[in-house]
């Protein structure tokens, strides 16, 4: 028969155990370190109040009381994440998403329906927008008042994944690690390479050869019928490509790695493609100049565009003008994206 005094400890810690936290109970290793903790606790602290040194009923009661409410001690367990707005920053990104999710669904159902009655000619039911606001009313109530509870909990994401999905996570981060991937220096999980190493070398390549095609313009049968000033455009832009691509070879060859070399090539190309609108811009006004060549047979011939194109042709060179304007907003939006790989 046990003694009274571990019965007294056996009963305490049990109401301790009823009253955590459920996120700490499905996960049997750390509730039992946690319960043999305030064990070792309770009785470090009986033998300090026993005279004698060992476990007496008065003691162990004493040493219990110090430690207050049970209701108290498992509430320090739920003190877990940020608090933010009712709902801790840890699970603030799952609640907006899930959100997202129940709107998107809700907002179709409604869309759908309204659609239907407008069809069957029910616009009483079509209209009734009071029932489509108290539909998104309620389902926001009832997911906030879920994420406010398992918040008050103490909650985190992690703790809704299976313990092989952790192991799982563990090893794909451990395997990224080696594999030299960047990490997250903000929530410690593998990031998306930000390059794709063959990408960078193919398209580099490609351009390295259609740079040099236009600087040296090998074809005098073929190069030699254009205007003057055309291939001097050609000459330019051929000259602008070369250096993009022996750049974009550059990242290719880093890889994943040097994060600030990428964006200092990032910035130069900025630079090659602000140098580049100009050229375009001046065959923009000079259509006259640009060939349309053809081969009859035996021969090249340079027909040139005509007169009545003039118009269409100003508009598509234009239009690609503006696409190469916006793909520099794409390369500072990169540069600027970059700045999450830095550690």
């Amino acid at each position: 028969m046990k003694k009274q005094t571990e019965l007294m400890i056996e009963s305490y810690l049990k109401e301790i155990k009823e009253k955590l936290p459920e996120w700490l109970k499905d996960d049997k290793d750390e509730l039992d370190g946690v319960l043999a903790e305030l064990e070792d606790h309770i009785r470090n602290k009986a033998r300090e109040i026993s005279e004698t040194g060992e476990l007496i009923e008065t003691a162990v009661g004493a040493a219990i009381n110090s430690m207050g409410n049970p209701s108290k001690i498992a509430k320090e367990y739920k003190k877990r994440g940020t608090p933010y707005i009712y709902i801790t920053k840890e699970l603030w990104p799952t609640y907006k998403n899930v959100l997202l999710i129940v709107f998107t669904v809700l907002a179709s159902v409604f869309t759908f329906t309204f659609i239907l009655n407008l069809i069957s000619g029910n616009f009483e039911d079509a209209f009734n927008f009071v029932g489509y606001t108290l539909g998104f009313f309620a389902s926001f109530t009832i997911i906030t008042a879920i994420f406010v509870a398992l918040s008050m909990e103490g909650y985190l994401p992690e703790d809704f994944i299976s313990k092989e999905e952790k192991q799982k996570k563990e090893k794909a981060l451990q395997k990224a690690k080696e594999m030299g991937m960047p990490i997250s220096p903000k929530t410690g999980k593998p990031m998306k390479p930000f390059v794709n190493k063959w990408e960078k070398l193919i398209g580099g390549a490609i351009g390295a050869i259609i740079g040099i095609i236009l600087i040296t313009q090998p074809v005098p049968g073929f190069f030699a019928l254009m205007d003057a000033e055309f291939r001097l455009y050609l000459l330019l832009i051929g000259v602008l490509s070369l250096i993009d691509a022996l750049t974009t070879i550059t990242r290719g060859i880093l890889g994943n790695t040097r994060v600030e070399i990428h964006q200092a090539i990032q910035i130069f190309t900025i630079v090659l493609k602000i140098v580049a609108i100009p050229i375009l811009i001046l065959i923009f006004m000079r259509p006259e100049i640009v060939p349309i060549i053809y081969w009859n047979g035996s021969t090249f011939i340079d027909m040139g565009i005509p007169i009545e194109f003039y118009g269409s042709f100003r508009i598509t060179l234009g239009i690609l003008t503006a696409i190469f304007s916006i793909s520099i907003a794409a390369n500072v939006y990169e540069t600027v994206k970059l700045e999450r790989y830095k550690k």
